[in-house]
């Protein structure tokens, strides 16, 4: 890049240097601009034919002449001044010369010449000069700089194509452009995002094939030696199986937000339907802590699947942290839609936010289980409804508060 400042910073110094050395020739013209005359040979023979017109030079007083300041100072000054009638007969004026005499001073005279008919001539206004001069530059700076402008909005063009789809991207900007280097490495860096994605999907597709084999094959093998084992070692394998079956079912949801695979299709869904199915799912809870279930009569609109997950990563966080009791909320309008989930645990204690990362954990509130993706995904599905995910402290129960918070309208 340091080429293209060096030329560009250079280019600005030389057009810089012409404009001055050009303003400074106009003024320069303008200050020292002499008048000159040309006279139609033609009109002066046609002059000498008229009977009342044969002498064109002639001498006269000066007193005779009744002339502006400009034009006598002119005419004092030895200069040339012209005065045209309005029958468009020219009259030409010059200051003769003085006899140097100091015992007969005589008035001062000028010589006339005319009349003659002179043909106006055409002279270009100093201020169509300075126009055409500022058109010029603007030309000249429109050529040079358009074809930046004109390349950067197609590095633009492709950043944003690359973001909405990433892919390996072609080199579309010449070499000789101004921008090449910049566009050279954003194509170097988009081959080394692609790279990375299709690695991270390669390693998601292995933790689907490769883990849950091994650990059906140990949860069997657990089974089997269940009357074996003490029943305290039991339950902490088995609860260990659990964990990683759970880690590797989060981090498959967190690598398809994050490449997009789910398609988000929004259906109008009742509420009460919706909350009716997680309360199928979450049965077997309620022996060991009370899920209320209340939705109202409302209709809303999103994507059933992924708005599943993120009320089931919600609910499965509250059932970490509550004591007794969690609640879940489903309340819609026709511009709004949120679905809260409550518990009576300790609550966030002002680390809401901070929770809301990929891989944040609380380690002071949490029992060591949860590796952060619950509520990342949670956020994440939201934001593909146009929504947002809040943390705060519930007023009702006295612990955390999440709510899930969208827009009931189709996305213009």
């Amino acid at each position: 890049m340091k080429f293209q400042f060096y030329r560009l910073y250079a280019l600005l110094i030389l057009s810089s240097a012409l404009i001055i050395w050009s303003f400074s020739e106009i003024h320069g013209a303008m200050q020292h601009q002499v008048e000159s005359y040309q006279i139609d040979i033609d009109s002066v023979f046609h002059s000498l034919n008229e009977a009342d017109n044969k002498l064109l030079i002639r001498e006269l007083f000066r007193d005779e002449l009744a002339l502006p300041q400009d034009l006598a100072d002119k005419l004092a000054r030895g200069e040339t001044i012209a005065l045209t009638l309005s029958g468009g007969k020219t009259y030409y004026y010059r200051q003769a010369p003085e006899i140097s005499d100091s015992n007969n001073k005589e008035p001062a005279k000028v010589i006339a010449f005319g009349p003659v008919l002179r043909k106006p001539t055409l002279a270009v206004p100093t201020e169509l000069i300075i126009f055409a001069l500022y058109a010029s530059l603007g030309c000249l700076a429109l050529l040079l700089i358009w074809p930046l402008f004109r390349d950067l909005a197609q590095l633009q063009a492709s950043a944003v194509e690359f973001g909405a789809n990433p892919r390996k991207m072609e080199q579309t900007i010449n070499k000789r452009s101004a921008i090449y280097p910049l566009a050279k490495v954003f194509n170097e860096v988009t081959l080394q995002i692609v790279d990375f994605l299709q690695m991270h999907k390669e390693l998601s597709r292995t933790i689907s094939h490769e883990v849950r084999t091994p650990l059906a094959r140990m949860r069997f093998a657990l089974q089997l030696s269940k009357a074996e084992l003490d029943e305290k070692y039991w339950q902490r394998l088995n609860a260990d199986i659990d964990e990683i079956e759970q880690l590797a079912n989060n981090y498959l949801s967190f690598a398809k937000l994050e490449h997009r695979e789910a398609k988000i299709q929004k259906q109008t869904i009742a509420t009460q339907a919706f909350l009716e199915q997680l309360e199928e799912k979450f049965a077997l809870y309620q022996d060991k802590i009370s899920i209320e279930f209340i939705a109202d009569d409302g209709q809303a609109l999103f994507d059933a699947n992924s708005m599943t997950i993120a009320t089931q990563n919600l609910i499965m966080n509250a059932l970490r942290f509550a004591k007794h009791k969690i609640q879940v909320r489903f309340c819609c309008d026709k511009d709004q839609c949120q679905i809260t989930v409550e518990d009576d645990g300790p609550g966030f204690e002002g680390k809401g936010k901070q929770l809301l990362a990929a891989f944040a954990r609380d380690k002071e509130q949490s029992d060591g289980s949860g590796y952060g993706l619950g509520l990342y995904i949670a956020r994440k599905i939201a934001i593909w409804h146009q929504g947002r995910l809040e943390a705060a402290k519930s007023d009702e129960l006295g612990g955390a508060s999440l709510t899930l918070v969208w827009r009931n309208q189709p996305t213009k």
